[in-house]
Formats: C-alpha cells, sequence, structure tokens
C-alpha cells in the first residue's frame, strides 16, 4: 500500500480529496515497530504525529509499581496529537502491543495540513471531543462500579474496537493478547480481584479465554447488565 492508499484509509482524513492527500502523503515517513518497542515515552519533545496503519499499540502511563493503560489503539488511529498541538511533552508512553507500523507527520506539516485544509481539524476535534466523551464515562465508571462492572464494560469496549467473529460458537474474539495483569492496569484493580472476576465471567459463560489470553465475549447483553 502506498502512502496515500494508506493515508486515504484513516478517518482523520476521510474528506480529502485525492489532490489533497497526494499533497500531504509526500510529507509523510513510515515507520515500522517490534512488539514491546517503545514507540514515544512520556515527557519527551512532541515532534510528530502517528497514523497507525497496522498493528496495535497501547497507551500507557508507568510509575513505580508498573503502568497504568489508558487505552489501545490499532489500525486507523493516530497518537500524538496533544503534543503537534501545544508544544508540550508526551503525556504517555505509547508501546506496540504486536508488530506495528506507523505513518509520521512532522508538527509543522501538521498546522501547514489543517491551515491548508480545514476539514482536518473537523476531523481532529471530533475525535478529541469522543476521547474526552469516554475519559468522563470512565472516569464516573471507576467512582461508580466495582471491578466487575469496569472489567465488564472494558471487554464491551474491547470486543467493539478490536473484535472479530469468533470462529466457533458465536461471540467476539477480542484480537489482542491480554492477560489479568493487563487487565488490571486497565481497570485499576489488583491482578487478584481481575482473576476473580474473570473466573465469575467465565462460570457463568459470558467470556472464554484461550491459550494465548485471547477473550471471547459470548454475552453481551450480561456484561452490559453487570456495568449498570
Amino acid at each position: 500500500m502506498n502512502m496515500m492508499n494508506a493515508l486515504a484509509t484513516v478517518p482523520l482524513f476521510s474528506e480529502l480529496t485525492p489532490d489533497q492527500l497526494g499533497m500531504i502523503a509526500v510529507y509523510l515517513r513510515r515507520r515500522s515497530f517490534e512488539e514491546r518497542e517503545v514507540i514515544v515515552r512520556r515527557d519527551t519533545p512532541g515532534d510528530a504525529l502517528y497514523i497507525l496503519i497496522s498493528g496495535k499499540v497501547k497507551v500507557c502511563y508507568p510509575d513505580d509499581e508498573g503502568e497504568t493503560i489508558i487505552t489501545v489503539l490499532s489500525e486507523g488511529d493516530f497518537f500524538g496529537e496533544l503534543s503537534v498541538l501545544d508544544g508540550e511533552g508526551r503525556s504517555a508512553d505509547v508501546v506496540a502491543l504486536e508488530p506495528t507500523v506507523a505513518l509520521m507527520l512532522a508538527a509543522e506539516d501538521v498546522h501547514a495540513s489543517i491551515v491548508a485544509f480545514p476539514s482536518i481539524a473537523i476531523a481532529l476535534l471530533r475525535e478529541l471531543a469522543g476521547r474526552l466523551r469516554r475519559s468522563t464515562e470512565w472516569i464516573h465508571s471507576l467512582s461508580c462500579q466495582d471491578v466487575y462492572g469496569r472489567i465488564a464494560a472494558q471487554l464491551l469496549h474491547l470486543s467493539e474496537m478490536l473484535g472479530v467473529d469468533a470462529p466457533e460458537g458465536g461471540g467476539r474474539l477480542i484480537r489482542l493478547r491480554l492477560t489479568q495483569n493487563d487487565l488490571a492496569s486497565l481497570v485499576g484493580a489488583s491482578r487478584e480481584s481481575v482473576n476473580k472476576a474473570m473466573g465469575y465471567f467465565k462460570s457463568k459463560n459470558y467470556i472464554s479465554v484461550d491459550g494465548l489470553h485471547q477473550i471471547t465475549v459470548y454475552d453481551r447483553d450480561a456484561l452490559q447488565k453487570r456495568c449498570q
């Protein structure tokens, strides 16, 4: 896939014509990252926007006790926009969860593209608004739900964002290796609490977990009720 075709698949640039995409594509740099490779580090200068064209990454905040996973991004998503817009350092680490390919657009080229094609700004604002809404919902979840509810909410979200039809028995397979430590980082809970909740969900046949730590969601309605 050439740069222009790759760019055309990204919602951020969905309103642009082929000629306009071509004008931006000349400034793109393609980068490949191995599994577990750190793509950006917190507090480092934000000199580029990254656009994922394959693979998955986690946005995380490391601390002395481990890390907190803020979100998982996949093909078509982008990151690094905050630092590009405000000139401050990166707000979090971004780490590849599997072999990943991204397109890089330097900060000055992002600014020039927004000036030349205002539809990019509208798409960017729409995405930022969506992320803010999800963050607000998650803050509410953390304050009002127990661990079971928070895990149920994350499993539903991940099955929507990263899920595919499971090969057997229906359900949605989350295409992501997700250990109990990973889930604990996502929902702000201890591994022991996550272990109990996941055991309960499996015993009720709401979900299953295979040997690769991939989760299949079978009963979305039951998980949804657990979020309420």
